[in-house]
């Protein structure tokens, strides 16, 4: 017949339920149904003798709290605690080495990590499982091949990390299903020290298909060459101090994600010339490298000087991610080039209307406009001095009036000082044909504005207009005979979807947009 213990009252010193000859001091339940009510705490001091053991089936209905000194055993082939219902906590707090094992895993409701020793301050010979908040205060976690699960979908349930607490090993994180924009830190690293501390966030995108993530951070495997390129920039190298693993339990079926890499102790770093790349799990080519989704936008990377691009910001950031592998810090010798807003041709008249805006430049020394009758070989229109280094929007025009009666494909060169250079997608006009009304927004999603591309509106005036979700008019522009083009401001609109509506020639045409 089981004992059932209440403990309810504080407990200043080492306890024993029934006697266990192999500690001087500790709690030892030997099948013994022990109740810790809200408020009581138990402490099991003592330091390397203050340990617990649970045998026979012994439970623990805990909704207090445990202190623990010592090392934790569960051999009774069950989970400890009944009755979880997450509001129990068990703190590790000793300060030399304390285990967590048996021959069970063991099922926490809810547990902190706060041990002060040198060395190896927890240490996992089993898997330990916390159903809701994992507190890590001091002491860093050493997994060797078990995992550290945190069953709880709720991001911000995984608290406390630094350089002075995370987890060197395995970790373990359910994630929730769509609709889900949390964010999920994994405080993982590769040694007992801050300098081995390096956290990622994974920015939820309502990701579906899987039910948790595996994390890891270790040694970079090296072999083969790096060929990865992104918006015509090599990336030079892979920083050494190691590399992420991301891999969740089955394929992902649809959403995507933002991913941080926390860049603290991540040496060598310059201002706009390190990105987020990734490659297989198990790759050791550098060949493999990519810097998948690539450029500027999103999915992408912010432009130049942009969140995630500059040392100060103390991480990478890549959005939009739909793959999950391996993932480093890749590095460039020079900054990346332009961010391309918008590429437009259109026929005007006599002539054919070209323009383009960038968000930033770097290292742009020259633009140079070509055209095709058939997408293969191209002559040169013109050619257009850049801004060398900008952090402010620039807008370009120019004008064809030779040949262009015939479909004529066009694109953008954009040359740097060192003669690097990359092209823009190819746009298309035909002036011996009438356009048809309409509009395009580009880009979408947008940050802070909108570049408004207006089609076959030649005759009459138009009408422009933006709609929130709620149907609420939050932008109007009327405009008069012949306008191509024009930017809307949206800096101020609040993050969310929208509708777009162009009125013109007695037609209505509408489009949606996104504003991050």
């Amino acid at each position: 017949m089981k004992t059932t213990i209440k403990i309810l009252f504080l407990i200043c010193c080492g306890i024993t339920t029934l006697p266990n000859p192999g500690a001087s001091q500790g709690l030892y339940n030997d099948g013994a149904n022990i109740i810790v009510t809200t408020g009581a705490t138990v402490f099991i001091d003592g330091d390397a003798n203050g340990n617990f053991r649970n045998e026979n089936g012994g439970l623990i209905d805990i909704d207090g709290d445990i202190v623990i000194e010592g090392n934790w055993t569960n051999n009774a082939v069950n989970n400890v605690f009944t009755n979880r219902n997450n509001d129990g906590w068990v703190r590790f707090r000793g300060t030399g080495t304390e285990t967590i094992g048996g021959t069970a895993d063991t099922r926490f409701e809810y547990l902190e990590f706060n041990n002060s020793a040198a060395g190896t301050p927890i240490s996992l010979s089993r898997n330990v499982i916390v159903e809701g908040i994992c507190r890590f205060t001091d002491g860093v976690v050493v997994t060797g091949a078990n995992y550290l699960i945190i069953e709880s979908t709720t991001g911000t349930d995984v608290i406390g990390h630094s350089g002075a607490s995370f987890v060197n090993g395995n970790l373990r994180r359910f994630i929730g299903g769509a609709p889900n924009t949390e964010t999920y830190p994994f405080p993982v690293g590769d040694g007992l020290t801050g300098a081995d501390y390096y956290l990622t966030e994974l920015i939820n995108g309502s990701l579906t298909g899987f039910t948790y993530i595996d994390a890891k951070f270790g040694a970079l495997p090296v072999g083969g060459t790096l060929g990865a390129t992104e918006e015509g920039t090599p990336y030079t190298s892979v920083a050494t101090e190691g590399v992420w693993y991301l891999d969740p339990d089955a394929p992902r079926t649809g959403g995507d994600y933002d991913l941080k890499l926390y860049t603290a102790n991540i040496g060598g770093l310059a201002n706009d010339q390190f990105a987020i790349l990734s490659r297989p799990t198990a790759s050791s080519d550098a060949a493999d490298w990519t810097c998948n989704p690539c450029g500027f936008g999103d999915p992408g990377i912010n432009a130049n000087n942009g969140v995630g691009r500059m040392v100060a910001d103390g991480f990478a950031l890549r959005l939009g991610m739909t793959d999950f592998s391996q993932k480093g810090i890749g590095k460039s010798s020079v900054p990346l080039p332009i961010e391309l807003i918008s590429f437009y041709a259109a026929c005007d008249e006599d002539k054919v209307s070209i323009s383009w805006a960038t968000a930033s430049e770097s290292n742009n020394e020259f633009f140079t406009i070509e055209k095709s009758t058939n997408g293969t070989e191209f002559t040169v229109v013109e050619m257009v001095d850049g801004a060398g280094t900008s952090n402010n929007v620039i807008y370009y025009d120019i004008y064809d009036d030779k040949n262009i009666e015939q479909t004529t494909f066009y694109r953008l060169k954009q040359t740097d000082y060192d003669g690097k250079y990359t092209y823009s997608n190819l746009v298309i006009t035909n002036c011996s044909q009438d356009e048809q009304v309409g509009f395009a927004i580009m880009p979408n999603p947008a940050t802070d504005f909108l570049n408004i591309i207006l089609k076959g509106v030649a005759d009459d005036a138009a009408v422009f207009t933006i709609y929130d979700g709620a149907g609420k008019l939050v932008y109007t522009r009327t405009f008069s005979q012949g306008f191509k083009k024009f930017i809307a401001n949206i800096e101020e609109l609040a993050p969310g979807l929208y509708h777009a509506r162009l009125i013109s020639s007695d037609l209505v045409f509408t489009e949606q947009f996104v504003k991050f």
